[in-house]
């Protein structure tokens, strides 16, 4: 295996990819911790660790994963106390990202160390945990691997009947991780997958030739239309106020047609974003409960047998459950709220809003709207946001919806420009606020190609777009201009060819 990552962490060295370079030099970290050759797989994981110390906002491994390998580097070199703290903060980090696979792993290794050092109790709290992480996340191998532990942990305490419980349980476990179900549920997944990929190809190829097809009609109509009123003009002169003023109210309804239209696409995007964001949460929610239901059924057993110590430290993680579940039930709660508060139509009024808030929300919701069209894009995000900026007196959705229409731009200048291979170059958006005098600025900026010189003049223009046919509508700058001028603001634009864009936006600041 390390035959293979060698010459893999080399192939990457070459063509710059810094992310599978450390990647590649953690996993041969891993081999050698496996093969019980202590020095070299502390070399290996101490030269990633070192580069997240010197910049935690940018990790090039996944940070949970990181943490539980060093721990067991530091095991195998007898330094259990150090192992133990890369464990508890391997656990820490986890839970900061969500990242419940490798809560449970970090999990996992820190029972097993309390075990090795004898202390029992400790130990099957971090089994408990470890298994309860592996079920929220349906994490079948660490089901199986916990399920096994904590019931080696109580056979060494002789409480052989919850040993035998939880026995039982890897043995369902290894069933579904190894049977031959699992090779036949797995081919199915691939299956369906494909076939939905090739139905959502058709159906994005059908919509594009339809799109077209109603911009030419639309076209053909406007020109008509005008064609018409000349005609009618020259002929029939004292009709002409009365057909220019149906001709406006037509023109009026398909401005507002438009718009709405405009708004949907924009309302498409943040959706995106938001089954990305909103499904963690979800997931908490459903798993903790069934992990609940698991619990009571615990709790009873062992009410029955009058191990009420035992039950009552079910009943602990029932309680903890439950937090979580209402934690996470809120959040989602917060995410649909925010879609809603978008998607709204109608009178709506200014209120007080965090505007740093705010536009950290949609940067968030428009990269998971993109990563979840495109898997393989990856972008640096940075965030230099201006405590001092506070609250601003706007519409919220409406502000919103100019944001994430900067931030789709951006998104999809940096993504164009990364499809050129360039050497060296990282796709990266920055978001920037700041408070001046009685103004509040908001920027956003991306390395892409920049705006060419001879179209900067258009770009807040209705209909004019640089991107593909059935891409744009070219309404986006448009009514991000309109909608910022009626909050008593502007929208500026600052490019370079080849180096990139930012767009900066001017409002009140609340007094």
């Amino acid at each position: 295996a390390n035959e293979y990552y060698f010459l893999s962490k080399e192939i990457f060295s070459l063509i710059r990819d810094s992310t599978m370079y450390f990647n590649e030099i953690s996993n041969i970290g891993n081999i050698y911790e496996l093969t019980q050759m202590a020095d070299s797989a502390l070399f290996y994981q101490q030269i990633v660790y070192g580069v997240f110390e010197r910049n935690p906002d940018r990790a090039f491994v996944t940070i949970g994963e990181m943490f539980f390998r060093l721990g067991n580097a530091w095991k195998l070199k007898g330094d259990k106390e150090k192992a133990l703290a890369f464990y508890k903060r391997g656990i820490a980090e986890s839970v900061f990202d969500n990242d419940i696979r490798n809560l449970s792993m970090n999990n996992l290794f820190l029972s097993r160390l309390y075990d090795v050092l004898n202390m029992p109790d400790s130990a099957l709290k971090y089994g408990r945990q470890a298994l309860l992480s592996s079920q929220s996340a349906s994490f079948k191998k660490g089901l199986y691997e916990a399920s096994v532990l904590v019931s080696e942990i109580f056979r060494g305490k002789r409480q052989f009947d919850s040993a035998y419980v939880y026995l039982n349980k890897s043995n369902i476990y290894k069933d579904s991780l190894l049977g031959t179900g699992r090779l036949r549920e797995l081919q199915h997944i691939v299956l369906d997958e494909q076939q939905r990929q090739r139905e959502a190809e058709e159906k994005r190829v059908a919509t594009a030739n339809k799109q077209k097809q109603l911009a030419l009609l639309a076209g053909l109509s406007v020109f008509l239309v005008i064609v018409f009123i000349l005609y009618r003009n020259n002929k029939q002169k004292q009709k002409t106020n009365k057909v220019l003023e149906k001709t406006l109210t037509d023109l009026r309804s398909t401005q507002s047609q438009l718009v709405q239209s405009e708004k949907m696409a924009s309302l498409g995007e943040l959706t995106a974003g938001i089954a990305h964001e909103i499904q963690n949460p979800l997931n908490f929610v459903n798993n903790f409960s069934e992990v609940n239901k698991e619990l009571i059924v615990e709790m009873k057993q062992e009410m029955d047998i009058g191990n009420m110590v035992q039950a009552k430290k079910v009943a602990g993680d029932v309680e903890d459950n439950e937090e979580k579940i209402n934690f996470h039930g809120k959040r989602a709660d917060a995410i649909v709220k925010s879609m809603l508060q978008h998607s709204r139509s109608g009178n709506v009024q200014k209120e007080l809003t965090d505007i740093n808030a705010l536009a950290d929300e949609y940067l968030r919701l428009s990269y998971h709207g993109l990563r979840a069209r495109e898997k393989t894009f990856n972008a640096q995000i940075k965030s230099e946001l201006d405590p001092a900026a506070g609250k601003v007196n706007i519409i919220p959705q409406e502000i919103g919806r100019v944001l994430l229409n900067l931030f789709n731009n951006a998104f999809y200048a940096v993504s164009d420009k990364a499809k050129m291979k360039i050497d060296g170059y990282e796709p990266t958006v920055t978001v920037k606020t700041k408070k001046s005098g009685d103004k509040v600025l908001i920027a956003v900026k991306d390395n892409g190609n920049g705006i060419p010189e001879r179209i900067r003049e258009k770009i807040f223009q209705p209909f004019f777009t640089t991107k593909p046919t059935g891409q744009g509508t070219g309404l986006g700058l448009s009514l991000s201009y309109d909608i910022v001028k009626t909050h008593g603001g502007e929208i500026r634009v600052e490019t370079k060819e080849v180096e990139g864009t930012e767009f900066i936006i001017t409002l009140p600041a609340f007094a």
